[in-house]
């Protein structure tokens, strides 16, 4: 079989051969019988066709009336006479012929482009915004809400540490709001914030929730001093806590009318001897009491039964999206927060405020956003922070992006044994 193989392989070699020998005869004949021109320099440089690929890309092939004669015994006729117009000669090809190369390497250029722009991931570019000014005569920011993509903070009784998830911009923030005329005040305020849907709702939330809180602190305070009511003392201040938020709330939305976002908090607010959390949301605060987490906030999340029956009795629904969340009429997976206009009848911004007497056994309290408490448990993060408070706030933040967190981290460590008598 290899045989005949061979032998039907030297014939078609051979029958090949004998038909180049015709062609280049006849054109030897075509050019002998025509005056020079610039078709006779096209075809005299003509050499053997294995040489021609070997040396040059073939063009594309187009319709042309130019033809080459043919000897009579292939039964071809002869071709009618035709102008060729000159053309520029250069190493033995045509300048039509050099122009289709140039197409087809600049078609081939542009493909190439193409292809590895489609492979080429997309930049992330995170916006920088500017800190906020003052808060009210007589206070001042601590620190400004955090706004960069990673971001560490020391300062007096408190340290934190935010990074951006790579999804999007970021979102979270922070405010920490002290008595700046006097170092030995019992009154202070500190809030982590947590946004969706854009950087507006809070931004806003941010900036004007600690002043209103501060404010209506100072406010209640004063009237239960006057009143001599001093046991209800505790009382007035969640309820000014409570008013703050609400207050914040009805503030955004009225002159943010067309943001669509929103923001979930967990502020801390330490008055006299006592410790008030108050929050929205799923951001947490956790206390260490002898090393032991406590949690004082419970998430605001569709998956709680008493957060259900209650969007449910307002009209609303939850229902469970493709990923296994509980989400409010199918959009948001947390039912209490700051904004989210077209769902305020049943997210609300009514804060769950818990009251806390400080005392030798208080240690510190954390503050995070859910993209740390998604990956990282309460005891957990009160176990990393004992080790060095200094440099806890990196650590756990490390910590999720190890475990796999793709969503905004900021944390706040605020030392307690300074409030206690």
């Amino acid at each position: 079989m290899l045989l005949h193989t061979v032998r039907f392989l030297c014939s078609v070699v051979a029958a090949f051969a004998r038909l180049v020998r015709e062609l280049r005869k006849a054109a030897a004949m075509a050019t002998a019988a025509c005056s020079p021109s610039p078709v006779a320099v096209l075809i005299a440089p003509a050499v053997s066709p294995i040489g021609l690929i070997a040396s040059t890309p073939l063009p594309k092939r187009k319709k042309t009336l130019a033809q080459v004669a043919v000897p009579e015994n292939l039964l071809v006729a002869p071709p009618p006479p035709v102008v060729v117009l000159p053309a520029k000669v250069s190493d033995g090809v045509s300048g039509v012929g050099r122009v289709e190369q140039q197409q087809a390497h600049q078609s081939m250029t542009k493909t190439k482009a193409a292809w590895a722009a489609r492979r080429r991931p997309s930049r992330l570019v995170i916006p920088v915004a500017d800190d906020a000014g003052e808060v009210a005569a007589g206070w001042g920011v601590a620190a400004a809400p955090a706004k960069e993509a990673d971001v560490e903070v020391e300062g007096d009784g408190f340290w934190l540490a935010s990074r951006a998830g790579p999804r999007h911009a970021m979102e979270d923030a922070y405010a920490v709001v002290t008595d700046k005329n006097d170092a030995d005040s019992q009154l202070a305020f500190y809030g982590v914030f947590d946004g969706h849907g854009g950087r507006a709702a809070v931004d806003f939330v941010s900036e004007r929730l600690s002043k209103n809180v501060v404010s209506a602190v100072l406010a209640a305070a004063g009237t239960t001093e006057t009143r001599g009511e001093t046991s209800s003392e505790e009382d007035a201040v969640s309820a000014a806590i409570r008013t703050a938020y609400l207050a914040t709330d009805s503030e955004l939305l009225t002159q943010h009318q067309d943001a669509s976002g929103g923001a979930c908090a967990a502020t801390a607010v330490v008055k006299g001897g006592d410790l008030y959390v108050a929050h929205l949301g799923d951001c947490r605060a956790v206390l260490s009491r002898g090393g032991a987490a406590a949690a004082l906030t419970a998430d605001h999340t569709c998956a709680g039964e008493d957060e259900r029956a209650r969007i449910e009795r307002e009209g609303g629904y939850v229902c469970r999206s493709g990923s296994g969340v509980w989400r409010v009429q199918g959009s948001l997976a947390v039912s209490r927060a700051f904004g989210d206009g077209a769902l305020k009848q049943w997210v609300v911004a009514e804060p769950a405020v818990t009251r806390v007497p400080l005392d030798a056994g208080c240690e510190f309290l954390v503050i995070a956003s859910d993209g740390l408490w998604d990956k990282v448990s309460n005891q957990e993060a009160v176990h990393v922070i004992s080790g060095n408070q200094a440099t806890a706030c990196r650590e756990l933040v490390d910590m999720a992006l190890r475990r796999g967190s793709r969503d905004d981290i900021t944390v706040m460590v605020v030392d307690l044994h300074r409030f206690v008598r």
